[in-house]
């Protein structure tokens, strides 16, 4: 009778909730297990979570996922991913000090962007930092507020830690980050991958409220036997640092080196490439991350509408638990959708749409139009975005012949041939689409306590399970609704122009 088979435990804690992953030595995903937690919107730009609720949700998928697996596996390594860009301020003793925290989409360190920036060039920051996201989102800035705005928080401030490093302290009691997720503070110099003591000074940030940075795969602690009873991780675990979100999904895509490139389609979509030098442009401003393997940077374009925008319109239409019908009366509609056009920045827009004040738009609605032409009509605007970003970043990787799609958008065919023939390559959705972040941690998790020697076994497991070719005799039926979206886009930004602040409560 043989005994269980070692795996690692990855947690992708994503913006939506918490999936736990069981992840085999041949990068085999035995199982998951997934537990949702809300998001509060206070006010216009405030975009809050409670940390308690990561913790229970990490807790009950791990247990869910456990029980379900009857000891099939013995698990070796945790793993963590991570949303980006949260600040949770810690005391001494590791206790969190506000109960709802702001998330990556929170853009209440705008103000203290604009102070910092009135006597700083934002350009040569942006080029230092490669932090392209709308500026108030910076952890940094974030810090400023908290300082400015609640001082005796700030007073009792040890650490400010993002989402994952939280986590992994209250499962190891040691508070450490990584370069990814560090590199996403507004505050982290990618040349020398360090933290930039200037910005945080300038900012009257202390540097002491960052914790120390590790190797993304280095293990930071073991399960604590009080984590072990509030989770049902086993005691002694090991747990590395893991990463940030977009990081981990990148290499859950197979990009663990040079000139490699995926489009994620989760709530938010992005066009990814890996490369030894970051992407750049001061013009439609690439975020870059350092990545989880040494040596290497993911640079991105995304556009915030994806997911969230096709959840909103099935909701309107009532058909909330019918989206994969939607769809497929989606891809019977014409391309350009009877002349609807859909600007999907529903919950605002990056640097290059316009900014957080953006929002999205139906334009051309007429009497005749069906629910498929209104589908049709927003993942066209995903695919025009997307489009957009990829003739950028593939500009960096010219060579890359096929792109890989992973998250939920990439489980139907429609997304992947809109994309396939509006950016003119192959686009192919894995196996494990879905699991790109718990992937990665788990890849992280097994480096680091030496099950694996490299990255053989996730490059070996990824398998190719829908592909969709470009057809280039529909060129020319994109070329009126490709001008038409372009149009409103540039009409979504004068409205967003002429708009104040307090127009928008931005929801997911």
């Amino acid at each position: 009778m043989t005994g269980p088979s070692e795996a690692a435990l990855a947690f992708d804690l994503g913006t939506g909730g918490c999936k736990a992953a069981l992840v085999d030595l041949d990068a085999r995903v035995a199982g998951t297990a997934f537990v949702p937690y809300p998001t509060s919107y206070p006010a216009p730009g405030r975009h809050e979570q409670r940390p308690a609720d990561w913790w229970d949700a990490l807790g009950r998928s791990a247990r869910e996922l456990l029980a379900a697996d009857a000891g099939r596996h013995r698990v070796v390594a945790v793993g963590l991913s991570g949303h980006s860009l949260a600040m949770v301020p810690v005391d001494a003793d590791g206790t969190t000090l506000l109960e709802t925290v702001p998330i990556w989409s929170d853009i209440r360190g705008e103000d203290a962007a604009a102070a910092y920036f009135a006597g700083t060039d934002e350009t040569a920051w942006y080029r230092r930092t490669g932090n392209g996201f709308p500026r108030g989102m910076y952890t940094v800035f974030k810090a400023a507020w908290l300082r400015a705005e609640h001082p005796d928080v700030a007073a009792r401030t040890a650490h400010v830690l993002g989402s994952k490093d939280w986590v992994n302290a209250r499962l190891t009691g040691v508070r450490r980050t990584d370069p990814s997720y560090a590199s996403g503070s507004g505050a982290y110099d990618l040349a020398t991958r360090r933290m930039i003591p200037g910005v945080s000074a300038a900012l009257r940030v202390p540097a002491g409220w960052w914790p120390p940075i590790v190797p993304s795969a280095g293990v930071v602690g073991r399960v604590s036997a009080e984590a072990s009873a509030a989770t049902g991780i086993p005691a002694g675990t090991p747990v590395v640092a893991g990463g940030v979100d977009n990081a981990c999904m990148a290499l859950g895509a197979g990009l663990d080196r040079p000139g490699e490139a995926y489009i994620s389609l989760g709530s938010s979509n992005w066009v990814t490439v890996a490369g030894a030098e970051p992407v750049l442009d001061d013009v439609t401003r690439p975020f870059v991350f350092d990545h989880v393997l040494p040596g290497l940077y993911i640079s991105a374009l995304s556009t915030f509408g994806g997911g969230s925008s096709l959840t909103w319109l099935a909701g309107m239409l009532g058909r909330a638990d019918d989206l994969d019908a939607l769809l497929d009366e989606a891809a019977a509609a014409p391309v350009g959708a009877r002349g609807l056009t859909c600007v999907p920045t529903l919950a605002g827009g990056t640097v290059a749409e316009g900014g957080p004040a953006v929002r999205g738009a139906l334009l051309g609605l007429d009497l005749g139009h069906t629910h498929g032409d209104l589908a049709r009509a927003v993942v066209e605007g995903i695919g025009f975005s997307l489009a957009d970003a990829a003739h950028t970043m593939l500009a960096a990787v010219p060579a890359a012949p096929e792109l890989t799609a992973t998250g939920g958008g990439a489980r139907g065919g429609l997304m992947l041939q809109v994309l396939a023939d509006l950016i003119g390559r192959p686009v192919s959705r894995p196996d494990a689409a879905q699991h790109g972040a718990a992937l990665g941690a788990a890849a992280l998790a097994l480096l680091g306590t030496g099950a694996w020697t490299g990255t053989g076994p996730l490059r070996a497991a990824h398998r190719a399970a829908l592909r969709a070719d470009p057809r280039p005799e529909l060129a020319a039926a994109y070329d009126q609704p490709r001008a038409r979206f372009a149009a409103a886009r540039a009409a979504t930004r004068a409205h967003a122009a002429r708009s104040s602040p307090g127009d928008h409560r931005t929801t997911p």
